[in-house]
């Protein structure tokens, strides 16, 4: 028997290795691709480099895998051995399953479960990615293992262990915490005080680790990280639909949510948050809707469990549709999911809380009611119903197991009762729900980052593919211009930016980009009406402002150019490369009045701005201020001493105030830096 286990979870492994391969180098799943692997990855490498508490303020992510990861690449350097150690662990979830199973229902349902397991493509998919899903399927294998072992042979110790399993895995699943808490609140309903007691401490002193750190760093006694008020939110409101979709005003993106949530929320209340305070005014604010639409909370909680117990892929950040059917890979091949695992999972579990002894199954297999709530209280994703997978399997191998024994045994009434529950939940589970499965949306990320990368052929080819399956080919070629623009190929981007009009017209984010791709093209009058829609429909002002203002006085509209200039303004009052930018088109146009205020900003955001510094010095020269000049140049000089240009404009600033020595100084200066600087030259031959 252990011989044939190792020789299976040998072939396991091979598989997982063989995804592991194909995977690694693809463009989406890269540390610099974005999305959460870039901020785990992050964090890891702060942690590696000596930041172990990763202050200040709570953890806005679940904080193990963190240190998971930190602790493979301090002891092996490299992304590989993070994806072969998760791969290690899920085969090691296999062999749990199988265990477990064994446990539960007999050898030939364990081998089934075990079956169904290697061949779940969601498992391996999730442990490829560095992503805090691939340790979900051993995580939840280990508790649900150390449970098992807890009702079947009733010891402390067990208890104990599985209370330890289940909180380490709410440090990686924090919608596990409920779960657990409904299986503690079983075990005391059903007189097993002394166990319930026992998970409740594992629980805790899994727990207590982050609880110290948060109340050390954070000054709050709180385990949890700091991003289930926005999650709970964003689950529930008049918006919702059960998946994720951005809150107003929110970056889509965890360093976007990190930062923004806060903001939202202290122009709220109007005083500053912690994070706590920031977590919780969400939470506020979605039991408010629900409070005040008890009606549509019900009908939308009853949706999300729908979606639970579906098939759909819900994708988030990854769409495992499109690495298993467009990427080319083994994953092709592991065709089990939850279109089988749900249907059969469910139907062998209520058999077995039906035919086993009373108590322990019941509580073991309510992890899986349990969590689904879980998960249904926030919103549905793929990766966050990966643990209901790991008891479905063995659910569904105890399913398979009794539907073959009572045709065996033939005991038509049971294999009749099985086989018709199992055909209903099939065509149940896998009901078309009409949701996007994110396979087009991975195809355009494709194109983009093609893009991005230089491979334009490439690109192409990936946005004509994205094109055949896009529910929104107009934001598919509007996405796919933007980046040709940002990749410096404007005239490529026009094909894309003017389909994309033609499709959806009337979108001033179009008008935007068509109008920066035709002004890079040297098309500034045609450029003019698409950039002022976007500027009137206040489409990224500080941008398309300056661009129209740029295309205006391009074709000839000096003054009009001017006049929008004077209204535009960065996004963001510090962000002093903007106003620098302002300046130096203000001063381009003659407008040196204007080209001194947005100086003068550029230097209060950023003092020690030396180019800022000598611009502002200039245009105080322009106007006849030599003296101003003169200051603003000698700090320009004192922090930039390499700028021949600013030596060269404080040496005529001084020259103007009769400062003659210091001006041929100066004059000296730039020209030893720059010994071809005609003018320098000229200045000195002047002063002589």
């Amino acid at each position: 028997m252990k011989s044939r286990l190792a020789a299976f979870l040998a072939a396991v492994f091979g598989v997982k290795v063989v995804v592991v391969w194909q995977l690694k180098d693809h463009v989406l799943l890269q540390p610099d691709a974005g999305l959460d692997t870039s901020v785990y990855l992050d964090l890891a490498r702060r942690v590696v480099a000596g930041d172990l508490t990763l202050g200040p303020g709570l953890y806005f992510v679940s904080p193990l895998y963190i240190y998971f990861t930190a602790t493979v690449l301090a002891i092996a350097g490299s992304l590989t051995a993070i994806r072969v150690l998760q791969i290690v662990l899920g085969t090691a979830s296999v062999g749990l399953t199988w265990w477990m199973t064994r446990e539960w229902f007999g050898g030939r349902a364990a081998w089934i479960a075990a079956a169904l397991g290697a061949l779940t493509g969601l498992f391996t998919f999730y442990e490829t990615l560095l992503l805090q899903a691939a340790l979900d399927p051993f995580l939840t294998a280990c508790a649900l293992a150390a449970l098992t072992e807890a009702l079947k042979r009733p010891r402390g110790t067990w208890f104990l262990a599985a209370g330890v399993a289940f909180g380490v895995q709410a440090l990686n699943r924090p919608n596990v915490l409920v779960a657990a808490a409904g299986i503690v609140l079983m075990l005391a309903a059903l007189r097993r005080g002394r166990g319930a007691l026992l998970v409740a401490a594992g629980m805790l002193a899994a727990l207590s680790p982050v609880t110290v750190r948060n109340a050390v760093v954070a000054g709050d006694w709180s385990p949890a990280a700091s991003h289930g008020g926005l999650n709970f939110y964003i689950g529930n409101n008049a918006r919702a639909d059960g998946t994720y979709h951005a809150v107003a005003g929110i970056t889509p993106s965890i360093a976007g949510q990190q930062e923004d949530a806060r903001r939202v929320a202290e122009r709220a209340t109007g005083r500053s948050l912690d994070d706590r305070q920031v977590s919780s005014y969400f939470y506020r604010l979605g039991l408010s809707w629900i409070r005040a639409h008890p009606g549509a909370a019900f009908a939308l909680l009853t949706r999300k469990l729908t979606r639970v117990f579906n098939s759909a892929h819900l994708s988030l950040n990854y769409s495992y549709p499109f690495y298993a059917k467009d990427a080319g890979t083994l994953l092709r091949g592991l065709v089990v999911g939850p279109w089988l695992l749900i249907p059969l999972g469910i139907v062998g579990l209520a058999w077995g809380a039906w035919r086993l002894p009373p108590q322990g199954f019941v509580v073991w297999a309510a992890f899986v009611p349990l969590y689904a709530l879980a998960v249904a209280v926030f919103f549905v994703s793929e990766r966050y119903r990966l643990p209901l997978l790991v008891p479905l399997c063995t659910g569904a191998g105890a399913a398979l197991d009794s539907i073959a024994d009572a045709f065996t045994a033939r005991r038509v009434r049971d294999a009749a009762l099985l086989t018709s529950a199992c055909v209903v939940l099939l065509a149940a589970a896998n009901w078309p729900l009409g949701l996007d499965d994110a396979r087009a949306e991975e195809r355009t990320r494709m194109a983009e980052r093609m893009i991005r990368l230089s491979d334009f052929a490439a690109g192409e080819q990936w946005a004509a593919e994205a094109e055949k399956i896009h529910p929104a080919p107009g934001v598919l070629h509007f996405r796919v211009g933007r980046a040709l623009v940002a990749a410096g190929r404007p005239e490529d981007a026009l094909g894309h930016l003017r389909k994309s009009g033609k499709i959806d017209p009337n979108q001033p984010e179009v008008d935007f980009a068509l109008g920066q791709a035709l002004l890079e093209t040297g098309r500034a009058a045609e450029a003019v009406p698409h950039l002022r829609r976007a500027f009137d429909a206040h489409v990224r002002v500080d941008l398309s402002g300056f661009d129209l203002a740029r295309a205006l006085a391009a074709s000839g509209h000096r003054s009009a150019a001017v006049d929008v200039l004077q209204g535009v303004r960065p996004a963001r009052d510090d962000d002093a490369d903007s106003w620098f930018g302002l300046g130096q088109l203000a001063f381009e146009l003659e407008a040196v009045k204007l080209a001194e205020g947005f100086y003068t900003r550029a230097v209060k955001a950023r003092p020690a701005f030396a180019a800022a510094r000598r611009q502002m010095g200039l245009t105080y020269a322009v106007t006849g201020r030599f003296a101003d000049a003169a200051r603003e140049l000698e700090q320009a000089v004192r922090l930039d001493p390499a700028d021949a240009s600013a030596h060269l404009n404080l040496a005529v600033a001084y020259a103007e105030v009769g400062r003659i020595d210091e001006a041929r100084t100066q004059a000296r200066e730039a020209l030893r830096l720059d010994p071809g600087y005609e003018k320098a030259r000229q200045l000195l031959a002047a002063l002589k």
